[in-house]
């Protein structure tokens, strides 16, 4: 595996290729307005038809059919105990390294329930004195991105085959995962739509996996979700999507969107994926899903969550900001 830094040069330097291509080619027009937005095989109205065209075997058209109805599907036995583990060590080993971690970032860390949350470099972290870090780790809700940069079992993880594979059929098209997050306790996440909060054209390339790394009980603030919600369409507000999500759009547009959610998930039933270590969770991009709250401070749920889409589909770049992360 190369050095972060090294593969931080290679991928800045293709895009800018990239971006210069499709510059010299289209000028400033966005690339959603000279697309047409033809969505995946699944979202089609004769979808479940065309199951058996795109599953590998009979267990997967039945997850394949799942997913079409209700958005989601559990996959178990994908993934190798070991690189969890391997992975799950690392993690939990950051608050006492003797070293720190080049490019590792921890993310939203407080030293009390009533302080704003901020972000630390690992280095910066293991500076602090050992108490201070003790209070930091007890009273956080802290996650890390991308530590498949620096980790070689998340690494497996964000390549693995098998993920990765059936991805693949299910797009039906190449996948690609990107946007890796650690979380290692409950996330307590609004309800969303994680086509909400990327830039995805055409409509609905986007497939999360939420893999446990660990059992997972009620109390400990599991993932929900709505089975069915994936069908009720793009919020109103957003009517230049990709230009306009979550991530770009003003107060009142976000709060009209909450409410919109709220609305939508009331319609459909509410589940709580209470997991076993090594089940992974693929949702689709337009399913409403967040975090139940943690109802016995201090117990963990540590998980990987992985996204994936097609090449060219992610349009971030071309959006214009300002950007509200």
């Amino acid at each position: 595996m190369l050095p972060y830094a090294a593969r931080t040069r290679i991928v800045g330097a293709r895009r800018r290729v990239e971006q210069t291509v499709r510059t010299w080619l289209h000028g400033s027009t966005p690339s959603w307005r000279r697309l047409p937005n033809r969505v995946p095989w699944f979202d089609l109205p004769d979808a479940l038809a065309l199951v058996p065209r795109h599953a590998g075997n009979a267990a997967e058209e039945a997850l394949f059919s799942q997913w079409i109805r209700d958005g989601y599907f559990v996959a178990s036995g994908l993934v190798a105990a070991s690189d969890v583990d391997e992975m799950i060590a690392l993690l939990d080993g950051l608050w006492d390294a003797s070293t720190p971690i080049a490019n590792l970032t921890l993310v939203d860390l407080r030293e009390s329930a009533d302080d704003p949350p901020r972000n630390l470099t690992h280095a910066e972290l293991l500076a602090l004195p050992a108490a201070t870090r003790a209070r930091m780790r007890a009273a956080s809700d802290w996650r890390v991105h991308g530590l498949h940069y620096v980790s070689a079992a998340a690494a497996r993880l964000f390549h693995h085959r098998g993920l990765g594979g059936l991805t693949t059929r299910l797009f039906g098209r190449k996948a690609r995962p990107f946007a890796a997050i650690n979380f290692m306790s409950g996330s307590q996440q609004h309800l969303h739509q994680d086509m909400a909060v990327f830039h995805i054209y055409p409509h609905d390339y986007l497939v999360g996996a939420w893999i446990a790394c660990e059992d997972i009980t009620a109390e400990s603030g599991p993932l929900v979700f709505h089975p069915g919600s994936h069908r009720a369409g793009m919020f109103g507000g957003f009517a230049d999507y990709p230009q306009t999500n979550l991530r770009t759009a003003d107060p009142e547009t976000t709060r009209a969107y909450e409410a919109w959610v709220e609305t939508v998930a009331a319609r459909h039933p509410r589940h709580e994926f209470l997991a076993r270590k090594g089940d992974a969770l693929f949702w689709h991009g337009m399913l409403l899903h967040g975090g139940a709250p943690v109802l016995r401070r201090g117990l963990s749920r540590k998980s990987m969550v992985l996204h994936y889409t097609v090449r060219g589909a992610d349009r971030g770049r071309e959006v214009r900001g300002p950007f509200n992360w």
